[in-house]
Formats: C-alpha cells, sequence, structure tokens
C-alpha cells in the first residue's frame, strides 16, 4: 500500500541496470530530463496500488533464494518515492504462470502470487521513452522538401451546394499535394509520398539518446537522407537520417531536438537509402511510352540488312 498522490519518482531494476522515473508537473522524465510516456508511468501506479493476493505460498529465507525473491537475485524491483523517503517496494521473482509472478514487499520474508509479469516492470529506459515525442498533425505540414522536390500542400475550398436539405454536413475541404522541381521525364508518385508522409508523421522511434556523440554513433560525416517540413506553426524542422556506425540501423537527427533517435531496420531503410534514390517519383508514362529514335531504327537496319542478304 502506498499513497500514490505522494509518489514522485519511480526506480525500476532487474540486477543489470535501473531506471529512475521522476515527476515533473503533470508529466514524467525518464533520465536525463527526457519525457516519459505518462500513461504507462501511470498505468503502473495504478496497476501496483491494485495488486491483490491469496495466502503466502512461502515466508522462509530459503524459499526467498528459490523463488528469486533476494537483495541480490531477483527478476524485477519496483521501488515508490516521495523525495527521499521510500514509500513502497516490490521484488519480483520467478513467473508463477502466465502473466503473474512470485512477489514479496519491502523487506518481508512472506512470499505470494500476484498478477504482474516482469515485462510490466521494463529496466531498459527506452521503454518508458516517450516514443509520440516526435508525431506531427497531418494539418500542421505545409510542405516537405526532398532533394530538389518540393511537395506543397493545397486546400480547396468545397464547392457550395444549392441543397435545400439544411441538415446536411458542410463539405470538408479538399487537399491535394502538388510537386515542384520534377526533373523531364519525371511525375510525381502520389501513392508512394502518401504512405511515407504517413510513416513521417506517426513516427515512432526504438531509442533516444538524449545527450549524443554524433560522431561515435555515426558512419560517417553526412546523413544518408534529409528531409525538411514547412510547419503551419511557422518556422521548419530537418530530418538527418544517418546509418549507424555499429549494425544496419539507422539514427534520425531532428533539428529541432538535442536528441539523436534510433529507428528499427525497415523504417530506418526506408526513410534512408531508399527514399533518398526514389525521391517520391516515377518516369513520366507519356514519355515511356514514346519509342526513342533508337527504336526505331532498329527494325528499319534490320530489315535492311535481311534484304541485302536475300539481293
Amino acid at each position: 500500500e502506498f499513497d500514490r498522490a505522494r509518489v514522485d519518482r519511480v526506480v525500476v531494476a532487474d540486477g543489470d541496470q535501473s531506471t529512475e522515473l521522476l515527476r515533473k508537473g503533470d508529466g514524467w522524465e525518464a533520465g536525463d530530463g527526457f519525457p516519459a510516456e505518462v500513461d504507462r508511468v501511470d498505468q503502473l501506479l495504478d496497476r501496483l496500488g491494485g495488486l491483490e493476493h491469496g495466502l503466502a505460498i512461502a515466508q522462509t529465507d530459503a524459499a526467498l533464494k528459490r523463488f528469486k525473491l533476494t537483495d541480490t537475485d531477483f527478476e524485477r524491483r519496483v521501488q515508490l518515492y516521495a523525495g527521499d523517503e521510500e514509500l513502497a517496494s516490490l521484488t519480483l521473482g520467478s513467473g508463477a504462470g502466465a502473466r503473474r509472478s512470485n512477489v514479496r514487499a519491502g523487506d518481508a520474508k512472506a512470499v505470494y502470487t500476484v498478477q504482474l509479469g516482469s515485462y510490466d516492470l521494463p529496466a531498459d529506459v527506452a521503454q518508458w521513452q516517450d516514443k509520440t515525442l516526435l508525431q506531427l498533425d497531418a494539418d500542421a505540414v505545409l510542405a516537405i522538401e526532398l532533394g530538389d522536390l518540393k511537395i506543397r500542400k493545397e486546400v480547396a475550398s468545397p464547392a457550395e451546394t444549392d441543397s435545400p436539405d439544411a441538415a446536411e454536413a458542410p463539405a470538408e475541404p479538399e487537399t491535394t499535394w502538388v510537386a515542384e522541381g520534377l526533373s523531364d521525364g519525371e511525375q510525381f508518385d502520389l501513392d508512394n509520398f502518401k504512405r511515407d508522409f504517413d510513416r513521417l508523421r506517426s513516427l515512432r522511434y526504438d531509442r533516444a539518446y538524449p545527450h549524443p556523440d554524433l560522431a561515435e554513433l555515426v558512419e560517417g560525416d553526412a546523413p544518408v537522407n534529409t528531409l525538411r517540413f514547412d510547419l503551419a506553426a511557422g518556422g521548419s524542422r530537418s530530418y538527418e537520417i544517418y546509418k549507424a556506425k555499429d549494425g544496419d540501423g539507422h539514427l534520425l537527427k531532428v533539428s529541432d531536438r538535442d536528441e539523436l533517435f534510433e529507428l528499427n531496420a525497415s523504417l530506418g531503410s526506408r526513410l534512408g537509402e531508399q527514399l533518398a534514390s526514389g525521391k517520391w517519383t516515377k518516369a513520366d508514362a507519356a514519355t515511356a511510352a514514346e519509342p526513342s529514335d533508337e527504336a526505331v531504327a532498329e527494325p528499319a537496319s534490320a530489315a535492311t540488312e535481311i534484304l541485302d542478304t536475300e539481293g
């Protein structure tokens, strides 16, 4: 039991690493002042405050060792603080079935079984970081630049209607995307752009590095791709995608943030090398269908050779 309103610090450990979550106003931080996922912290506190148990299944030192519930050997430990005062702690040991664990509260020796899994208490700080931090509302973006290509949003007012039905809902403004900077023989690939735009505005990263050393984490001096957003609120935001120095991953540097963000392999590859070479364009259909001079000359030359041979 603990006073939920007083909790301003949560420490989660697994024996090898630990994460400290700090309350800041109405939110939480997950190390180095980086925003934590508030809903996840609140859900944890709700879960801990609502835990129920039956009779103790053991309460000896030998049992604590058997169930991995000692001070040095445990699966997870969560400690709740108000300043420096520890309000409560819970140690999770061996599993006791699906989504269940053997636990002990504080320094007590009594072992109980509760509905809680070690995966509910990750000790890796990345699992607590706010993964929605970089997400943008669709209306917040006015244009995106990729190399020489600029994709600009145009919003057309809905056509007026003479319908006598006063209850009819007003038509929504029509949004279109217009490409500028296309080369000869290129046309805008709207479908591919829309898919990537959804990826970009709803982007979720895997891990944030709050105080990164760019030279230690990325490969080379230059990004493999750069995108720039013009924002409706004013100003812009740039995304630089780098190849990670270790492994096959990619890292993202955002112009209005100090951190580096690790992307999963699929997303990093798409926003990096694939997008840099694709540029949301495809061959113009009319140009592709038009035969070249070489294509026209080739059959004529072949026919002449046949006639000359037969002659």
